[in-house]
C-alpha cells in the first residue's frame, strides 16, 4: 500500500530537540550536550525549511507511495531511481544545493519510472546540470511552469503529453527528444536548439509566446522525426499574430512552414490564448 510522506522542518526541529531533553533527562544534567566531530556543523548546514533532509536515504526508503516535501531546495540525484508515484511541493524553489562546489543540479528525478505526477508551481531555478526528469518514462503530468529547463527531459519522458512553461527564454540540444507522447509545447522561449524535438512523433502543437521577436530556429533537425518535419503528417505552430509574417519569412523557419502539412496560426483567437497562459495544461 503507497504511503504518503511529509518532510515538515518544524517538526523534525520538535524532534531532535525532544531526543536532546530525553538524553539530559537520562543523564541527569542540563548542561550541554556534546556531539560527535562534524555533527553540529552538518545539522547547521540544513537551510531553512529542511530542503535536505531526505538526501542520504536510501533510494529504497522512499516506498512507492507520494511524496509531499515542506523544504526550499533539492539536491543533485536526491531521487534518483527511486520508486515513488508522485511529487508534489509548493515550497521547492531550487533543484541543486547552494552550498555544494556541485550545484549543477543534475539528475534529481532521473530514471524514477514509476513516478506519474511532478508539481512544483514555485519552482524557479532548475540548475544547469540537465536531465532532472530523464528516464521518467510513466510521467505524464508534470508542473513546472516557473522553472527554466535544459536538457532535462531527454531520452526517457515517453509518457509525458504536454509541457507548459512560462519562464524559459531558450532552450538546449535535445532538450525534449524522444518524448515520443509529446503532444504539444507551450513555450516563452526566444530560441530553439539543435535536435530539441528529436523524434517527437506525436508533436502536433507547439505554440511560441515570446511577443518582442521571433524564436530562432538553430536548424530544421529540431524537427526530425516529428509530423513537422518534410513528410510528416503535419503540426501547427501558433505565435503572436503580429509575428506571424516574420516566421513565415525567416531563415529555417520558411522551411517547416513550407512543408505542405503544416501551418501557423495566431495564438489571439484560438484555444490556447489563455488556457496555456497561466501554466496549466489543458485537460
Amino acid at each position: 500500500m503507497a504511503v504518503d510522506k511529509l518532510v515538515d522542518s518544524t517538526q523534525l526541529n520538535a524532534d531532535l530537540t525532544s531526543v536532546a531533553n530525553a538524553i539530559r533527562a537520562k543523564g541527569g544534567t542540563s548542561a550541554q550536550m556534546a556531539f560527535p566531530n562534524g555533527f553540529v556543523s552538518a545539522v547547521g548546514a540544513i537551510p531553512t525549511g529542511g530542503g535536505y533532509t531526505l538526501n542520504d536515504f536510501a533510494e529504497s526508503n522512499f516506498g512507492t507511495g507520494k511524496i509531499t516535501f515542506n523544504g526550499t531546495h533539492l539536491k543533485p540525484f536526491m531521487f534518483f531511481k527511486s520508486e515513488i508515484s508522485e511529487f508534489e511541493s509548493d515550497t521547492v524553489t531550487s533543484l541543486y544545493d547552494t552550498n555544494s562546489e556541485s550545484n549543477s543540479g543534475q539528475g534529481v528525478f532521473q530514471n524514477c519510472t514509476r513516478i506519474t505526477r511532478l508539481s512544483m508551481p514555485n519552482l524557479d531555478n532548475s540548475g544547469s546540470g540537465g536531465y532532472q526528469f530523464a528516464g521518467c518514462t510513466s510521467l505524464i503530468d508534470l508542473h513546472v511552469p516557473n522553472a527554466s529547463i535544459g536538457q532535462h527531459f531527454v531520452d526517457g519522458c515517453t509518457s509525458l503529453i504536454t509541457f507548459v512553461n512560462t519562464k524559459s527564454t531558450t532552450t538546449n540540444n535535445s532538450d525534449f527528444a524522444n518524448c515520443t507522447s509529446l503532444q504539444s509545447v507551450d513555450l516563452h522561449i526566444i530560441r530553439v536548439r539543435q535536435n530539441c524535438f528529436l523524434r517527437d512523433t506525436a508533436l502536433t502543437i507547439l505554440i511560441l509566446r515570446h511577443s518582442d521577436a521571433i524564436a530562432s530556429l538553430y536548424n530544421i533537425a529540431a524537427f526530425n522525426g516529428t509530423p513537422f518535419a518534410s513528410g510528416g503528417s503535419g503540426g501547427t505552430l501558433y505565435v503572436p499574430q503580429a509575428l506571424v509574417a516574420n516566421y513565415q519569412a525567416a531563415t529555417n523557419w520558411s522551411t517547416i512552414l513550407g512543408y505542405p502539412n503544416n501551418q501557423i496560426l495566431p495564438i489571439e483567437g484560438s484555444i490556447y490564448e489563455t488556457q496555456y497562459a497561466d501554466g496549466t495544461p489543458i485537460t
